[in-house]
């Protein structure tokens, strides 16, 4: 059985370097548009997807399905080995940021890594 709330898995190169990251599913605390957990995770994710696409201007594939409650974001192969480490920083911040969410709220946010080349 699936647990409740907001998984997050960031795609991580063998090298160490973030290249992405999936946030997926209702993170329960409240209802919709009440839920400030949901805001949080939402705004922050949403927030790095722009940061990589329009301040660094990297070549990024995304997915963001409000129904499922998904937001997917990653850097494609053709990112330069510049735009990786500035994307760093992006990610990183985004990593941080949902840390100190699933630090206050663990039953509803939980973070992950997933090996991507």
């Amino acid at each position: 059985m699936k647990k409740p709330g907001t998984a997050v898995a960031f795609y991580r190169r063998p090298d160490g370097k973030l290249i992405g990251y999936r946030a997926e599913g209702h993170t329960g605390f409240a209802e919709s548009g009440a839920d400030i957990v949901c805001a949080a995770v939402s705004a922050l994710t949403q927030s790095t997807l722009n940061g990589l696409k329009n301040v660094l201007g990297a070549p990024v594939m995304f997915e963001v399905d409000d129904q499922k409650a998904l937001l997917e974001a990653s850097l494609t192969p053709q990112a330069t080995k510049a735009q990786v480490e500035q994307a760093q920083l992006l990610l990183v911040t985004l990593l941080e940021g949902l840390r100190a969410i699933e630090r206050s709220y663990p039953r509803n946010v939980r973070i992950f890594f997933e090996e991507r080349r």
